[in-house]
Order: C-alpha cells, then structure tokens, then sequence
C-alpha cells in the first residue's frame, strides 16, 4: 500500500496542503488564498481562523481528491511564513489579529531601543537587529494596545498556532529556526533568554517548547485517524533544506513574497559586517547555522504591478512585457514599498520610480521590476563575499523563478551560475524532508543525495553591467 507525506505551507498569502510519496516525489497540491488587511499606512495583518480554515480546507481537499486515508500518510511536515505573530488564551481565542512580518507599526520603538544602545547586545545573543521585521515588538505591541494580563496568554509564530489548532491544544511547541526569528532567543546558548523577555515587556506571557526541527510535535486526528507531525522550519530555512544546501558556504535563495538568500555557515556561528543576519538554518542532530539577506518585496512586486497599476491580468504576462522594454531606457525602481531590508535596513523608506520619460510605459517598468530584485540580489551576495562567504553558484527556487527571463537577467546582474530547483517550491519538499527524517524513515544523506538542479543559467555578456551601478546611485539618493 502506498505512503505519503503532507506539507503545510502556510505562507504570506496563501495556505497550501502538498503530497509527496515515500520518495518525496510531488503527486499534487491544493491552495487557498486568505485576505490580507492593511489597517493602516506599514500595518499588515491577517485573520488567524482564516489561515486556519485556509489549512484545513486544503489537507483536506488534498485527501479526498486523492483517496487518501490518514492511514496512509507517514506523517504532516509544517513550514510557515517566519516572524508573524499572535497571542491566543487557552480556548485557543486570539487576541488582535495576527501582525504579519511586513508589518512596520513598531519602528518608533525600535529607534528608541537603539538610541538606548541595546541593539549590540541583542545582535550579539539573537544575530538578528532591531527591526519592526521581527516578531517581539509586534506582540509587544498587542499586549500594549490590550492592556491585559500576559499570564493568561500564549505566544506563537504561525507554525506554533498551528501545531496548538492540529493537536487540539494538547502540544505548544516551535522548532529552533521560528524561535530564533522572535529576538527572544539566544541562539549560542539555544534557548529563551530572560534578559531579552525583559527588554520587550513580555514577562509572564506563555512561551512554547522549542525543538529540533525534526521531533515529535504531536499527532492531530482532525483529518481522520491519527497523524503525527514530525517536522516543522520557518519557510526559508525549509527552502535550504528542500534545497540540499547541508555543506557550509552552500547559498540558496528563493524568491516568493519576499526574496530571502541564506548560506549554510556550518556548526559555528558566523556574525556580519554587512548587517545579514546571523540566524539558525537547522537543527536535526547537530546544530547548524547561516548567515541570511532578507529583501521584502520580490514576487509581491509583481502582484503591484497586476493588482494596483493593472498592467495585466496574470503575473506570467509580466515576462513578455519586459522583454519588449526599451532597451536603452533607464527607468530604475526601488521596491522599498514596506522598507529596506539587508543590508541597508531602512523601515521607512518607501518605493520609488527614477528616470520616466514620455516615453517610458508598462514595458520598461516592467523590465525595472525584474531588474530591481535581481540588483538587491546582487547586493546581499556582495555583502556575503565581503563577509569571508566563497560563493560559486546560486541554487534558486520560488514562483518567481517560473520565468525564465527573470532566470537569465538574475545570473547576468549576479555573473554566477543559477541553479533551478526541479521544483519551484523547495519549502513544502523541506518540512516533507524533515518529516520523514523525524518519522524516522530517511536520514540527512538520503535528503542531499536527492537534490539535482532542473535548469542551469549562465551569465549573459551582453548585459550592461553599469545599469546596476545607475541604480545603486538612484537608491543612495532615496536613503540618503
């Protein structure tokens, strides 16, 4: 009889149910998007019961569609959109909506942590900076705006929600990569530091267990019988394991929402001169650790451009636009629709356009859009090499990379190799990779043997390299 795996992938702005077989060979997929809210100018918010509904919609779906008995399934692995917060009572009712990590409310605090000289200690326990990016400060916030007693409240990034709503309440728990994404967490000494608890006004609130990525979280028994989840990673640190990335100075970076490029620095931490941040990549048996560049706005840019300017329906038709773009225009942007992130970290600088003429229409701000995530690329990788990082190619995935011109412009403006994933979604292959390692059935070997890239993409020495000097110019002049 045949076993499968399912992956959660609970991202930005959708939820999607996957199913792999014991080889971890995709079969199929079931996704449902969920609203997003935007209170107020740099808020983002989501509805907790709608992702949750959007999760049980889509396993379940996944399972009728496919004949599947929960029997049949090995185990549930979970990925998640990191830094996103919620706090919820013991009934499993949240309080506020849950404050997505684009979310920019909390910048003043931030300034004024920094201004109090706080931020090298945190950066020295968390690898991470002061920033409204991550998730402290947010549910600092919802305990502010609540006034209410934190005794009585549960604190969970989306993966912590979820594995509570699975397993009925009966499991609280994270994996290390979501906790050392909160800066609560001292990832030299791989725990919940006090002091830190303390900085951001958050004593007495419940934290969870935190775990290896591959243990037992529990089983759920919504979808049937009972199904165990072995596996749960923040999604970027899943993509570096979907990705095969095990052996230190491996990069891989996947362009969704957002684009996020990590390195695997091995089983010492490696701290940044360029303001990357020195996070956790995995914990399986020993304790590895990465150095990461965070750009918020990659594939998001693209949905712009559908969604409020009306360029065209699909965002695939974004590719042939670019490609009829003038090709001596010098229409540049600056995505900073939500901020800067690495390695400028600016929270309020805004998106910016430079260079329209008369002449300038959907093509050419279309070619600047594929132009603009590949030049931010360009400038974490820049950061990496500075940093002691060899790097010698770039292992990609993500929906963006669907478009093969985004593909040959990125190794162009990078001048590195780009190695494509056989699937776009390296996410859901690394929490069903985790789950098996955690159900016992494959190890650490049998995952790194299993990565190949589907497509390859040289740099092209046609492309004019001083556009990405121009465009630096442009963003110097936005941040200055």
């Amino acid at each position: 009889m045949s076993k499968y795996y399912i992956s959660i992938d609970q991202g930005t702005t959708s939820s999607r149910a996957v199913l792999y077989d014991s080889s971890f060979e995709q079969i199929t997929q079931e996704q449902q998007e969920f609203k997003q809210y935007y209170p107020a100018e740099g808020q983002v918010e989501h509805d907790p019961e709608e992702i949750w509904s959007s999760v049980v919609n889509t396993v379940r779906s996944l399972m009728s569609k496919n004949n599947i008995d929960s029997s049949d399934v090995i185990s549930i692995g979970i990925t998640n959109q990191r830094e996103t917060v919620m706090l919820w009572d013991k009934e499993g009712r949240v309080l506020n909506k849950a404050i997505v990590w684009q979310d920019r409310r909390t910048a003043e605090f931030c300034e004024e942590l920094k201004t109090k000289g706080i931020e090298s200690e945190v950066t020295t326990k968390t690898g991470l900076l002061l920033d409204p990016y991550f998730s402290a400060t947010k549910a600092r916030w919802i305990l502010k705006e609540h006034k209410i007693d934190s005794s009585k409240y549960f604190f969970g990034t989306i993966d912590t929600f979820l594995v509570w709503k699975l397993t009925e309440g009966k499991s609280f728990k994270t994996d290390v990569t979501n906790a050392s994404r909160t800066l609560l967490f001292n990832i030299n000494d791989v725990k919940w530091d006090q002091d830190l608890i303390d900085t951001f006004d958050l004593g007495g609130l419940n934290l969870p267990e935190v775990t290896k990525n591959s243990a037992n979280f529990g089983s759920t028994k919504l979808f049937g019988g009972e199904i165990k989840i072995s596996g749960i990673a923040g999604d970027q640190q899943a993509s570096l394991v979907g990705q095969g990335c095990f052996a230190s100075g491996q990069l891989k970076s996947t362009y969704g929402t957002g684009c996020f490029l990590m390195a695997n620095t091995g089983n010492k931490r490696q701290n940044s001169s360029n303001k990357l941040l020195s996070t956790i990549a995995y914990q399986i048996d020993d304790l590895c650790y990465a150095l990461e560049g965070s750009i918020f706005m990659a594939g998001a840019n693209f949905q712009w451009l559908r969604d409020k300017m009306n360029f065209f329906e699909d965002v695939s038709e974004s590719e042939e636009l670019a490609k009829r773009a003038d090709p001596n225009s010098n229409v540049f942007l600056i995505p900073a629709f939500v901020g800067l992130g690495a390695p400028h970290w600016v929270p309020d600088a805004r998106g910016t356009i430079f260079g329209l003429t008369r002449n300038s229409g959907m093509e050419e701000l279309s070619l600047a859009t594929h132009e603009a995530i590949a030049f931010q690329t360009k400038e974490i990788i820049a950061s990496l090499v500075d940093d002691g990082i060899q790097v010698d190619n770039v292992r990609v995935d993500g929906g963006l990379t669907k478009n093969v011109f985004f593909n040959q412009i990125l190794s162009s403006v990078i001048e590195l190799e780009v190695l494509c994933s056989k699937t776009v979604e390296s996410t859901a292959l690394g929490a069903a990779f985790l789950a098996g390692v955690g159900s016992g059935e494959v190890s650490l070997m049998d995952i790194s043997n299993n990565w190949s890239p589907k497509t390859k993409y040289n740099p092209n020495p046609s492309y004019d390299l001083k556009r990405y000097e121009t465009w630096k110019e442009f963003l110097n002049k936005l941040i200055g």
